[in-house]
């Protein structure tokens, strides 16, 4: 006889919603601010962490209330705490 197994739930709480598109675009829902922004490397806000982008021709492409999508050649994805 098999027994079911209980569902699991995972409570994400503040943690922002990461979506990557290769290594070209990344949208970020549940940012709360841009904290630095060259064509370089952007830091992002998100919760109680801080979101670090690295790469080369770096663009906000679309920022609205609470997500920032970026767009360039990503090299490097940080999370700093």
């Amino acid at each position: 006889m098999k027994k079911k197994l209980p569902a699991v739930r995972l409570d994400l709480g503040t943690a922002p919603l990461i979506e990557m598109v290769g290594n070209r675009r990344i949208t970020v829902e549940g940012s709360t601010g841009i904290l630095f922004y060259e064509t370089g490397c952007i830091k992002l806000s998100a919760g109680n962490m801080v979101l670090s982008i690295e790469g080369r021709g770096l663009s906000l492409h679309c920022v609205s209330g609470s997500c920032v999508e970026v767009e360039g050649f990503i090299t490097k994805l940080e999370f700093l705490s």
